[in-house]
């Protein structure tokens, strides 16, 4: 090991307390230092092989992961560390970049080499490093459970970032894997479903048992922003599976009557869809009704969800100018807007001004079938619950696409007295102190089109349409569900 005399006179001490280590090994100015609840997670790995460590929003889950990992690579020759998590975004822009990060905040840069994929310490490459590796969330469950096989070590340490969306085939040879004494494995993250192998950990009669289990409420954490738990609180309510989730750091309820869980939100994140060239690319464009509201303008082609715009405070005239700058940018095929209350004004202004495929949709419109749904919005809901459960949608792997999570997660729903769904109003949520799923309801105006979008916007038609109720489109009402 070739440390500087400097580092060398510390190792013992460092090993010995990985607290000792953070505070002397980084240089911690400009930032809050070490918080108590990052602290339990320094002190625990000294005693315990397995932690788990289930945390709100905001807590300093990255950093530890990384500061961890720190001390255990310089304080063991030989050291080998796995970092899996269940989204490339997860391992490569904010690990990898945590990492980067708190590495040049170290003492440890004349030590090791931290590259584009590699970290590893400058007298063994191949035998002494930090490795990313992806627990392949689409592959089978062999192959999943084969991440882990051939990492063996005597100084080996495990982190799975972002627990709950790790496919539990993954963990099964976790065991067979901490076969030595020095060998830890570390399960963190927020807690986005009430089953698998994350929960068990720490809810499990036996398997909780063999694990040290941490608990970290954003609340309680001085790096948490009082005005990030009031947005989560104003916007989802504290009642919320997404307040539970996000900020308290526990599991979702078993809330019967919540129409899209958190957990089947994200796992659209995970999806890598290249729609096919000639998929029509269009917008939908929900208008913000209320003082707090926003507007969206999204784009969709396929199941892939593109990066939207969110506008607040404009007049019908600036919206219209905004989506019409959308659509002309963007080269779509065609739009899908609200058009009740306000959006009937941006929608008759599109059409006469905008010089494109405009489509008004009025979501409070009978459904197509009453027994089944209650109004078209309902139906729409329910058109993107089904697509979200069977985690088809290609949703952004980005903070935004967090958000759109959050708002698919948030309505409840009940039932009208023909047995078909009612979907909790924007008023309703209103009521309970639930902002407005602006995004998430844009979201529901693009499923109008989603089985016809190739027939009414496919580059080769000719013939523009100027309103969705045409005769091609339909032979019962909103037929496009059946198209």
């Amino acid at each position: 090991m070739s440390l500087n005399p400097h580092i060398l006179e510390k190792l013992v001490s460092w090993r010995k307390s990985p607290l000792i280590f953070a505070h002397e090994c980084i240089d911690w100015r400009g930032t809050a230092g070490v918080t108590p609840q990052q602290a339990e997670a320094l002190q625990a790995v000294t005693k315990e092989k397995r932690i788990s460590i289930r945390s709100g929003h905001g807590a300093g889950k990255d950093a530890i992961s990384v500061i961890i990992s720190l001390w255990f690579i310089s304080t063991r020759p030989g050291a080998k560390i796995v970092v899996t998590a269940p989204t490339n975004r997860q391992l490569n822009d904010i690990f990898w970049s945590e990492l980067s990060k708190w590495f040049k905040r170290s003492l440890l840069q004349d030590e090791f080499i931290q590259q584009k994929d590699k970290f590893f310490h400058v007298s063994d490459p191949k035998g002494w490093w930090i490795r990313i590796v992806s627990p392949q969330v689409s592959a089978t469950k062999d192959s999943q459970a084969e991440t882990l096989a051939g990492f063996h070590g005597d100084h080996l340490l495990i982190i799975a970032d972002e627990a709950s969306g790790i496919p539990d085939p993954f963990f099964i040879p976790l065991e067979g894997a901490m076969t030595q004494e020095d060998n830890i494995a570390i399960l963190i993250g927020n807690m986005t479903r009430n089953t698998g192998y994350f929960y068990d950990t720490h809810f499990h009669s036996k398997l909780s048992k063999k694990w040290c289990k941490l608990h970290w409420d954003s609340r309680k954490s001085p790096i948490v922003t009082k005005d990030m738990v009031q947005f989560f609180e104003d916007k989802y309510g504290v009642d919320s599976n997404v307040f539970a989730i996000r900020v308290a750091g526990n599991p979702p309820k078993d809330n019967a009557n919540t129409l899209i869980s958190l957990y089947d939100a994200k796992e659209c994140m995970k999806n890598d869809i290249e729609p096919a060239e000639d998929e029509p690319l269009y917008l939908s464009a929900d208008v913000a009704r209320y003082g707090e509201d926003v507007s969206i303008i999204l784009p969709r082609k396929g199941l892939k969800i593109f990066p939207w715009e969110t506008h607040d405070n404009l007049n019908t005239i600036s919206l219209g100018g905004h989506i019409n700058q959308n659509y002309k940018e963007l080269d779509a095929d065609g739009l899908a807007i609200d058009e009740i209350g306000v959006g009937a004004g941006v929608t008759d202004w599109l059409q006469k001004h905008g010089h494109i495929r405009c489509f008004g949709i009025n979501v409070a419109a009978k459904s197509s079938d009453i027994s089944k749904f209650d109004r078209l919005r309902d139906e729409l809901w329910v058109a993107v619950r089904d697509k979200t459960v069977a985690h088809v949608y290609d949703l952004p792997d980005t903070d935004e696409g967090e958000e759109l999570c959050n708002e698919l997660a948030s309505p409840t729903y009940d039932f009208n007295v023909h047995g078909g769904y009612k979907i909790e109003s924007k008023r309703e949520m209103k009521a309970r102190g639930v902002m407005s799923p602006n995004i998430a309801d844009s979201l529901g105006l693009s499923e109008y089109f989603s089985n016809t979008a190739y027939r009414v916007w496919g580059k080769k038609k000719k013939k523009k349409k100027t309103r969705f109720f045409t005769s091609d489109l339909q032979t019962t009402r909103h037929g496009w569900m059946t198209a």
